[in-house]
């Protein structure tokens, strides 16, 4: 049985590779201001209006232990919906968006993430492309860590 292709977005988080399949991507938007909420975790820089849809907007650099965090010009938010509901829009911010490309199923090796990763515990799996190894980040515990 052929293995079923899919596609993932790549992006950089503290000069190194993630992943999340495209499927689960709404929008890649600029990094912008972002409305302040009180009383939220350290991670959770507020929220936007896009679209009339209220999105809370949670720094990924941060849940994943980076320190001294700088925003850039390629500073990026990944728009993303675990369950497809406008209501479960979450934004991510990232480094920088790299690229989108297809990964044969058996492409996918059984992840190779060692040492400190913060509040991300869970990846579908690791690519290795290009002399660089990019982590597939499992998108529903990364939610259900933000919605905690």
């Amino acid at each position: 049985m052929k293995e079923q292709m899919s596609s993932i977005i790549s992006f950089f988080i503290n000069k190194e590779v993630f992943a999340f399949d495209t499927l689960k991507v709404r929008n890649i938007l600029e990094f912008d201001k972002v409305t302040w909420v009180p009383n939220t975790k350290e991670y959770l820089l507020g929220v936007i209006n896009l679209h009339g849809n209220i999105i809370p907007i949670a720094d990924l650099r941060m849940m994943m232990g980076v320190e001294n965090i700088e925003n850039a010009q390629d500073t990026a938010v990944i728009v993303v919906s675990d369950d497809d509901k406008n209501e479960s829009l979450i934004g991510l911010v990232v480094d920088g968006v790299k690229e989108v490309f297809d990964v044969e199923g058996d492409e996918i090796k059984e992840s190779v993430i060692n040492g400190n990763t913060g509040l991300v515990h869970s990846f579908t799996g690791s690519i290795h492309r290009n002399d660089e190894f990019i982590h597939i980040i499992e998108l529903g515990e990364l939610v259900q860590e933000i919605e905690k």
